[in-house]
């Protein structure tokens, strides 16, 4: 039984050698990412080897992409450039959460996909934990700003904008 397993891993490994000869050149025409080449050459090391592949724990990848789906609502935490000062607090990162409908009133849309400053300054205010003031958020880093912004305008896009897949 064993020279049966050694024989099939041997062919094996020699068709994808064979593979890969015609995958590079294909790649290479295609455009394909360079990871793509290297593929034949790690299945042949666990046929060779006689490993056996990982396999991945499906309930514990579906479970961590349940837990982030419920979350996408709310941004992660943004690490501030410059922690805002409020008293003797020290606010050194925010969360974003999606706006409502109701709560874009007064504010272009459009604005607001540029990251035009005055629409940012406007929602922050009215999205973030912990809620910052009109002043404070007048007061931000331009780095911070530009943070928020592209979190803020990513809750706008549709999923597939976004590349999502339901």
């Amino acid at each position: 039984m064993n020279n049966h397993v050694n024989a099939v891993r041997g062919l094996c490994c020699a068709l994808l050698t064979i593979l890969a000869m015609w995958i590079y050149p294909i790649a290479l025409i295609e455009g394909l990412p360079g990871w793509v080449n290297g593929i034949p050459v790690v299945l042949v090391y666990f046929i060779a080897s006689g490993a056996n592949a990982p396999r991945p724990n499906w309930r514990k990848i579906m479970a961590q992409a349940k837990a982030k789906t419920a979350t996408t609502n709310v941004s992660d935490s943004i690490p501030l450039d410059t922690p805002i000062q409020r008293g003797e607090t020290t606010i050194e990162s925010i969360t974003l959460r999606k706006p409502q409908a109701g709560e874009l009133r007064g504010v272009n849309l459009a604005d607001v996909l540029q990251m035009q400053t005055d629409a940012l300054i406007k929602l922050i205010p009215r999205l973030s934990s912990p809620s910052l003031t009109d002043h404070e958020a007048r007061q931000m880093d331009p780095a911070d700003l530009v943070q928020c912004g592209g979190e803020i305008a990513g809750f706008l896009l549709s999923k597939r904008a976004r590349g999502e897949t339901e």
